[in-house]
C-alpha cells in the first residue's frame, strides 16, 4: 500500500487563497472597462486613434473628425470592418487602406476609418477583424473606443 503525504498546513490554507485571487482578477479582465490614460492624438483639428487606445474614452466636438488607423494585412483575408456604432451621433466619412511603406510581401498596412462627430451624446464605436466571408465567428481582434460628443 503506498505511504500518503500530509500536505503542509501552510501551502493548504495558502492555495485556495490564491486560487481565489487569480480567479477573481481573470474575472475581472473579462469585462475590459474603458481605460482613462489620455486618448489619441490631436493633428491639425482631427482626433487619431490607434491601437494602443483600445478601450479607450474621447472627447470630442460636434463637427470635429476621428481617424482610427488600425494594422491590417488584406491578402490574408482578414479586413477591419465597423461592428457597432450610431450613425446619427458618428458619421462615417470613409476608410481607405494604406500599404506598408517597408518590410516583405505580406507585411500589414494600415486600414484608416475617417469619422465626423454629429451631434452631441455618447457612442461606442466597435470594429471587428474578420474575413466577412466566414462570418462573426472569424474575428481574431476587436477594437472598441467610446467617445463623448459635446457641444
Amino acid at each position: 500500500m503506498p505511504a500518503t503525504r500530509k500536505v503542509p498546513s501552510f501551502i493548504a490554507r495558502r492555495v485556495p487563497l490564491a486560487l481565489a485571487v487569480l480567479l477573481a482578477a481573470g474575472c475581472a479582465a473579462k469585462g475590459d472597462p474603458p481605460n482613462t490614460a489620455p486618448t489619441g492624438i490631436r493633428e491639425n483639428g482631427m482626433l487619431i486613434l490607434g491601437r494602443a487606445d483600445h478601450n479607450r474614452a474621447a472627447e470630442v466636438r460636434v463637427g470635429e473628425r476621428i481617424e482610427v488607423r488600425l494594422p491590417e494585412n488584406p491578402g490574408t483575408g482578414f479586413t477591419w470592418a465597423i461592428d457597432e456604432t450610431d450613425s446619427r451621433l458618428l458619421a462615417l466619412d470613409g476608410t481607405a487602406y494604406t500599404e506598408p511603406t517597408e518590410g516583405f510581401i505580406g507585411a500589414r498596412g494600415q486600414r484608416i476609418f475617417t469619422f465626423t462627430a454629429r451631434q452631441p451624446g455618447e457612442v461606442a464605436l466597435k470594429l471587428k477583424y474578420w474575413r466577412f466571408w466566414d462570418g462573426d465567428a472569424s474575428a481574431t481582434e476587436r477594437y472598441a473606443v467610446t467617445l463623448r460628443i459635446v457641444p
